[in-house]
C-alpha cells in the first residue's frame, strides 16, 4: 500500500508543478483563439489555391477549437479541402502545452510542430488534386450549395462552434473562466495517466520489463498510436504526450498519432457532411500519410 501512495504522490507532485505554466498556456492560446476563430469564415487564404500552407499554419495553433470551426466551414464550402486536411494534421491539441511546460522537450516540440506543418502542407495539396479527380460532379453542386449557404447566412443568426469543452469558439465576450477549467481538465487527464503508468512501471510491471516490451513492440507503435489518436477526445491528445514524455513511446509513433488527431472535428464531419465516400478519402488522408511518416521517423 505504501508504494501505492507513493507514486501517487510523486504524479501530484509533478502534476501541482506544470500546472501554472500549463494555465498561463492555455490562457494565451484561448485569446488567440477568440481573437482569430471568427475571422475564418471570411478568410480568402482557406480557399485559393495556397490554402493548405495558411490551414497548416493555423492548425499547428493548439486549439481543437480551429478544427471544430474548419469541419463546419468546409461543410458549407467556404474553405478548401486541402485547408481542412492541413488544419487536422498540423493540430496537435494538447501535446504543446505539455511539451511547453517541460523544458526537456522543447527540442521535440519545434521538431514536432515542423513536421506536421510540412506533412499537413503536402499533404492538403496532394488532398486537393486528388479530390479533384475523384469528386469533380460533388465540386460543381457544392459551389451552387455555397451560393445558396451564403444567401441563408446573411439572414440567419451565425453559426455556434462549440470546441472540446462545449464553448463558443465565437463568441464575442472572451470567456475567462474557460483557459482556468480547460486547465483543470487537462491535469486531470496528466493526474490520471502519471498515476496508471507510474503503477504499471513500479508496481505492477517493473521498468525494465515495461522497456523491453515496447522497444519490441516498436514496430507497431506508430499503428497503435493512430487508434489511440483517432479517438475523438483531448485525452487522447494528452495520452500520446505523456506516453512520450516519459519515454514509452516513439517520436515517429507521437507524429503518426497527433497527426490523426483532429479532435472533434471528424465527429462534426461525419455529422454535417452526408457524403460518406468523402468522409472516407479525408480520413484516409489522414491515416496513409500520417503512418508513412511515423514509421519513416521510426526507423531513422
Amino acid at each position: 500500500m505504501h508504494e501505492y501512495w507513493h507514486v501517487t504522490l510523486e504524479a501530484l507532485i509533478h502534476t501541482a508543478q506544470i500546472l501554472p505554466l500549463l494555465f498561463i498556456v492555455y490562457y494565451l492560446i484561448e485569446l488567440f483563439e477568440f481573437k482569430c476563430a471568427h475571422k475564418m469564415q471570411s478568410s480568402k487564404f482557406l480557399k485559393g489555391k495556397a490554402s493548405p500552407v495558411f490551414g497548416s499554419l493555423l492548425g499547428c495553433v493548439p486549439q481543437c477549437g480551429f478544427s471544430v470551426v474548419s469541419t463546419d466551414l468546409y461543410s458549407r464550402g467556404i474553405i478548401s479541402v486541402g485547408a481542412l486536411i492541413a488544419v487536422y494534421i498540423a493540430t496537435s491539441d494538447e501535446a504543446i502545452p505539455l511539451m511547453l511546460s517541460n523544458p526537456a522537450s522543447i527540442g521535440w516540440m519545434f521538431a514536432l510542430i515542423g513536421v506536421k506543418i510540412v506533412l499537413g502542407i503536402s499533404v492538403g495539396f496532394l488532398a486537393i488534386v486528388l479530390h479533384k479527380a475523384l469528386f469533380k460532379k460533388k465540386e460543381i453542386h457544392d459551389h451552387e450549395e455555397h451560393e445558396h449557404h451564403d444567401h441563408d447566412h446573411e439572414e440567419s443568426e451565425a453559426v455556434v462552434h462549440g470546441g472540446c469543452c462545449h464553448h463558443n469558439v465565437e463568441t464575442k465576450s472572451f470567456d475567462w473562466l474557460h483557459p482556468l477549467l480547460h486547465c483543470l481538465k487537462i491535469s486531470a487527464f496528466i493526474l490520471i495517466i502519471n498515476i496508471l503508468f507510474g503503477f504499471i512501471t513500479h508496481i505492477w510491471v517493473g521498468e525494465d520489463r515495461l522497456i523491453a516490451f515496447l522497444s519490441q513492440s516498436r514496430a507497431f507503435q506508430p499503428v497503435l498510436a493512430i487508434l489511440i489518436g483517432l479517438i475523438p477526445n483531448c485525452a487522447s491528445s494528452v495520452a500520446l504526450t505523456e506516453l512520450f514524455l516519459l519515454g514509452g513511446l516513439s517520436f515517429g509513433a507521437l507524429v503518426a498519432g497527433l497527426s490523426v488527431n483532429a479532435g472533434l472535428g471528424l465527429i462534426i464531419l461525419l455529422k454535417q457532411n452526408k457524403n460518406w465516400k468523402e468522409n472516407l478519402f479525408i480520413i484516409c488522408m489522414l491515416v496513409i500519410p500520417s503512418l508513412i511518416v511515423g514509421y519513416a521517423l521510426n526507423f531513422i
